[in-house]
Formats: structure tokens, sequence, C-alpha cells
């Protein structure tokens, strides 16, 4: 009796223990780190200080991009990019970004690779990476605070060029906190 309880636990033990013969090399490690070290750089940075150039230097001249208003599988340009992120600038001042937000504590804002998916494929591909955060600004003519939550997908080259680009955050959220900062102050 006691030799088929060790039998079952051994089952349910190995059945529970995940995946095996995942490995990530150090190599993908650091091209992981260097691409969401770039994102901060790049992206929060150049919205932060306001800098577009800096801004649009982490992204690739042949970028792909699908913003949050793009429902419909196509994509907009580089320039398209540019030009989104200058009304920002414009109207918005004094932004940060709090990455995380994929949990309770807030751990945690950029993530690579997969361990699931519904198609059954793990892989630990370094040049895929998930952005979870939230934007914070305050807009120029009203002074209403906004607070935007952040979520996107970057598609990362060779070159250390974002390709792909994939955001999802509702606009029309930044217009309601305008609107209810008015009507209350």
């Amino acid at each position: 009796m006691n030799k088929y309880i060790f039998y079952f636990l051994s089952i349910v033990f190995l059945a529970c223990s995940g995946p095996t013969g995942i490995v990530i090399s150090e190599e993908d490690k650091a091209t992981f780190e260097k691409n969401y070290k770039a994102f901060e750089k790049h992206h929060i940075g150049g919205i932060v200080s306001g800098d577009l150039d800096l801004f649009l230097d982490l992204y690739s001249d042949t970028l792909k991009w699908s913003g949050p208003n793009t429902y419909d599988g196509s994509f907009q340009t580089k320039d398209d990019l540019a030009a989104a992120a200058k009304g920002y600038l414009e109207i918005f001042e004094d932004f940060s970004f709090e990455s995380g937000g994929v949990n309770s504590v807030n751990d945690g804002g950029f993530w690579g690779g997969n361990l699931y998916s519904d198609n059954g494929e793990i892989n630990t591909e370094p040049n895929g990476l998930r952005i979870y955060g939230i934007w914070n600004a305050t807009h120029v003519e009203s002074g209403a605070p906004v607070k935007l939550k952040f979520y996107a997908i970057q598609q990362f080259n060779e070159a250390g060029k974002v390709v792909l680009l994939n955001e999802w955050f509702d606009p029309s959220s930044m217009e309601n906190q305008i609107q209810a900062f008015v009507e209350n102050n």
C-alpha cells in the first residue's frame, strides 16, 4: 500500500512541476535587459524630457506601429508615431512613468518570452518585449493631472531597433479625467 501511495505522490509531484528543459542563456538575459533599458532610455526618457529625437531613436525607419485606436489590423509608420508623440508633448507636461501593474504588488513592468500560450509553444525569445505601466502627466491648458494605464508589445531587431510596436491604452480616459478636473475645480 505504501508503495502505491509513493507512486501516486510521485506522479502528482512530477505533473505539477511545470515544463522542464527550458534553458535561458546569459546572452538572452543580456539582450532582454538591453531591450528594456533601451525602452526606458528612449521611449520613457524621450517623453519625460520632451525630446522627440531621443524618443524616435528607439524605432527603426521601417517601424510598423499599431496605435491605441487601430482596430483593423493595419499599421502606421514611424512618421505617424512621431506625429502622435509630438501631439501628446504639446498638450501635456510633467510626464512620468511607473512600470508595473501586472499584479497586486505592482511587481515587474517588463516581460519577455512565454511559458504558456494557447498554441502550446514555449519560447525564451528576448527580442519580444511586453511593457506594463502607468503614465502620469499634467494637461497644460487645464492643469488637470492624468493617469493612463499602458500596455505595449515591442519587437526588436538584431540592431536593437524596434520594428513592430503594438500599444493598448484608452485615450478617451485622459479626456474624461480632464473634464472631471475642470468641472470640480
